[in-house]
């Protein structure tokens, strides 16, 4: 792996565009909480509403974890999730890429569950979600959320809640 990929890895890259990040974290149990304050320091940055950063959070720390915890023996080493974020006519949609190639599964979770949630939190919460395989074999699973206005600087429109 060369120096720049290494690196991103410790970190958790970033490429910026406009209204656009790409993160990257090996497949460890640090990338989720790493997921949770990029996404909340990113769209705070874009003038989103809290309400709307608290639910991207959330989504985004579901699909990281589920990556880091799904993936196959195989598959971990060298293994790496990427988190994409992007605003685009009020719109946020956040992809998650991953090795694994398993399908997302919404899971009818009992009451005494410590797990399987995720992708039902996503689907209850989002506005628009889906996945479509890699390239490489691996995933990605996205999810979209129509944004509120916050102050001039906002990145959306309104949206009735």
């Amino acid at each position: 792996m060369d120096g720049r990929i290494s690196t991103l890895l410790r970190r958790g890259g970033i490429t910026r565009a406009r209204r656009a990040r790409t993160y990257v974290w090996g497949l460890s149990d640090r990338a989720p909480g790493a997921a949770r304050r990029a996404v909340r320091d990113a769209l705070d940055g874009w003038g989103v509403a809290e309400a709307d950063i608290d639910v991207a959070v959330l989504l985004t720390s579901e699909l990281v974890t589920n990556a880091v915890r799904h993936v196959r023996d195989e598959l971990r080493a060298g293994g790496v999730v990427k988190v994409r974020l992007r605003v685009m006519d009020g719109v946020l949609r956040v992809d998650v890429t991953d090795p694994e190639p398993g399908l997302p599964r919404l899971m009818a979770a009992s009451d005494t569950d410590e797990g399987h949630r995720g992708m039902a939190i996503v689907a209850a919460s989002a506005d628009r979600w889906g996945w479509h395989p890699g390239a490489d074999g691996g995933k990605t699973v996205w999810w979209a959320q129509v944004l509120e206005v916050r102050g001039s600087g906002a990145a959306g429109r309104g949206r009735g809640r």
